[in-house]
């Protein structure tokens, strides 16, 4: 598609002007969102009087602002000179007439349709946005301390379940055991379950009958019973 755009300036010179020696016209633009912007500028050299040998140069700087069509495609948008004239008005002043024309592939009526909802969309305050991300970010801060205090209450249960099973007379042996050996830091209590037997409690904490003969009596085990089973780092 194709617009023509017309212009019309008057230029004063600074001085009495008998004759325009030579003119030209060029342009610069940028392409806006919804507008082009850009410059005009009209140079060239003038005779003040009729009988001056001097050629005197002139320049002046012409801004525009075009409003671009909807129907345009703005990445394919050209502006070019498509016509210059000017007429001397008075003894210092001339007027140009220029027409520019606008250029670019025309959208489908589905980029016309998007174009349309985009203009549609009510501007959005970043204030509110920013409160909105904050009362979010707030939400999100509480429902972490909540679930941090649920895993703490777990844990707490987890501990107490593991006191109330095991006897003050089972702590005793721990706490020699740990006390005497120094490469032993932790240590598990396991309750002996039906068909459990010392090699498959062993694969089951990767250790091994010599190290858990050290910490309990293996000769009748029955289910119900509890074996200390240390973790050896070595193991």
């Amino acid at each position: 598609m194709k617009n023509v755009i017309p212009f019309s300036k008057e230029l004063d010179f600074s001085t009495k002007l008998s004759e325009i020696t030579s003119i030209s016209l060029e342009r610069e633009f940028e392409v806006h969102d919804t507008t082009i912007e850009g410059n005009l500028f009209v140079t060239g050299d003038y005779k003040s009087h009729d009988v001056s040998v001097n050629l005197l140069p002139f320049s002046f700087k012409i801004p525009f602002s075009i409003e671009i069509p909807d129907n345009i495609v703005e990445d394919t948008i050209t502006l070019e000179i498509s016509d210059f004239a000017y007429d001397i008005l008075e003894d210092s002043k001339i007027k140009v007439n220029i027409e520019l024309e606008l250029s670019g592939d025309e959208k489908s009526s589905e980029e016309e349709s998007e174009s349309e909802m985009l203009s549609e969309t009510p501007e959005v305050n970043t204030e509110e946005i920013l409160e909105m991300m904050e009362e979010e970010r707030n939400e999100e801060e509480e429902q972490e301390e909540i679930q941090s205090m649920e895993v703490e209450t777990e844990e707490e249960k987890v501990l107490e379940s593991v006191d109330t099973d095991v006897t003050h007379e089972d702590e005793d042996v721990v706490l020699e055991s740990v006390s005497n050996e120094d490469e032993y830091a932790t240590y598990h209590i396991h309750l002996v379950k039906d068909g459990e037997t010392v090699e498959t409690i062993c694969t089951m904490y990767n250790s091994n009958v010599n190290l858990l003969a050290d910490y309990n009596d293996l000769t009748n085990l029955t289910p119900g019973e509890k074996l200390i089973i240390p973790n050896n780092d070595e193991s």
